[in-house]
C-alpha cells in the first residue's frame, strides 16, 4: 500500500543507523512525511520531507513528548542498543522496557500502524533446515536475540491491547553500503581495495543475504500494508560465506588476497542459516532488486567512494 495515499506521517526511530537510513530514503521517495531520529551520529543528507530529530530512545519522557508533538500515524521501530558487545550485552534487555514505553506511546498519541525489528537471532538455529514463522521455535543464543524474542511474544498481544496494527520483522543477513568495516562484507572489501590480505574463515557455512536496500524496501512495505504478526526478511536462499567472499574478489580482481581457512571459524557456528519467507513473497508480493553480482557491485562501489574521500 502507497503510504502518501494514506497520508502518512512517519516515526523512524534508529533512523541514522545500516538500515534506518536506507528506510528514510525509500520513505522519502514515497512522498510521505518523515520523522527520522538519531542519538549521537549526525544525520546523512536526504531529500524529500524529512526532519531528523536528535533524542536519546531511552529518555522515556522525552520519548513520550516527541511522540504527542509529531503524532505521527505510522511507526518503524529500528532503534536498539548497538554499543560494546551489543550481542551479550545486558542492555538488550533494558531494550524490552523502552521498546513497550515506546509501543505505549505511539498508541497514546493516535498512532495506528507499527513495524518493530527483530532479528533471525530469536529462531533455533541447531537444525539445518528453513527457519519459519510461527513454526521454528524461538531459542536464541545470545542476550541480543533472547531480549528480541521475549519482546516478539508479547508483541502482538500489546498491539491487540492498545488498538494498534503491529508487524514483527525478522531481519537475516545483511550487507551493502554503510555496513560497519567490522562485518563480514565491508572487512574483506576494504582490505582488499586497499591491497591487503583478507582473512577469512573456511567459508563453508551458508548464510541468508540481502542488500540493505531490499530490506529497507521489504520493511516499508510491510509499513504500508495491513499484515500482522511475525514476517522473515530474508532471500529464501543461503549462500556460502565464501561465495560471498569470491564474489567480492573477483570485482576487485584480488582474488590472489582471499585467504580463507586463515582464521577459525567459532565453536558451534551453525552450518546453515536461511529463511522461508513464502509469506514475504506470497503474502507482502516483495521481490528483490538485487542479486549477489549487482549487491556486491554496488556495495564496492560505495566504498571506492568513500575511501577517496578519507585519502
Amino acid at each position: 500500500m502507497n503510504l502518501k495515499a494514506q497520508n502518512s506521517k512517519v516515526l523512524v526511530t534508529g533512523a541514522s543507523g545500516f538500515i534506518g537510513r536506507s528506510c528514510v530514503r525509500n520513505l522519502a521517495s514515497t512522498g510521505c512525511r518523515v520523522i527520522a531520529t538519531y542519538r549521537t551520529d549526525p544525520p546523512p543528507p536526504m531529500d524529500g520531507d524529512v526532519e531528523w530529530v536528535k533524542i536519546d530512545m531511552a529518555d522515556t519522557a522525552a520519548v513520550g513528548d516527541l511522540l504527542q508533538r509529531q503524532q505521527p500515524s505510522h511507526l518503524l521501530a529500528l532503534a536498539w542498543y548497538m554499543g560494546p558487545g551489543n550481542q551479550q550485552s545486558l542492555e538488550n534487555f533494558r531494550w524490552i522496557q523502552h521498546s513497550v514505553d515506546l509501543l505505549f506511546s505511539f498508541a497514546e498519541a493516535g498512532g495506528q500502524r507499527v513495524v518493530f525489528c527483530g532479528s533471525c537471532m530469536e529462531y533455533d538455529w541447531s537444525a539445518p533446515v528453513k527457519l519459519r514463522e510461527g513454526v521454528t521455535p524461538l531459542v536464541p543464543a545470545t542476550e541480543y536475540g533472547a531480549a528480541k524474542a521475549g519482546l516478539s511474544v508479547a508483541f502482538d498481544r500489546m498491539c491487540a491491547a492498545l488498538g494498534v496494527s503491529g508487524a514483527w520483522a525478522r531481519p537475516f543477513f545483511l550487507y551493502g553500503p554503510g555496513e560497519s568495516p567490522k562485518r563480514l562484507a565491508a572487512d574483506v572489501i576494504v582490505s582488499l581495495l586497499e591491497g591487503r590480505e583478507a582473512l577469512c574463515t573456511h567459508g563453508r557455512q551458508k548464510r541468508d543475504f540481502l542488500h540493505v536496500d531490499d530490506v529497507a524496501r521489504a520493511l516499508v512495505d510491510l509499513l504500508g500494508s495491513d499484515l500482522q504478526g511475525p514476517l522473515n526478511i530474508g532471500s529464501g536462499t543461503a549462500i556460502p560465506l565464501a561465495d560471498l567472499i569470491t564474489e567480492i574478489a573477483r570485482q576487485i580482481s584480488a582474488e590472489d588476497l582471499v585467504r580463507l581457512g586463515a582464521r577459525e571459524a567459532r565453536a558451534g557456528d551453525p552450518p546453515l542459516v536461511e529463511a522461508d519467507n513464502t509469506r514475504l513473497c506470497r503474502d507482502l508480493g516483495w521481490s528483490p532488486k538485487f542479486n549477489l553480482e549487482t549487491g556486491v557491485a554496488d556495495t564496492i562501489a560505495w566504498w571506492r567512494r568513500e575511501i577517496v574521500k578519507e585519502s
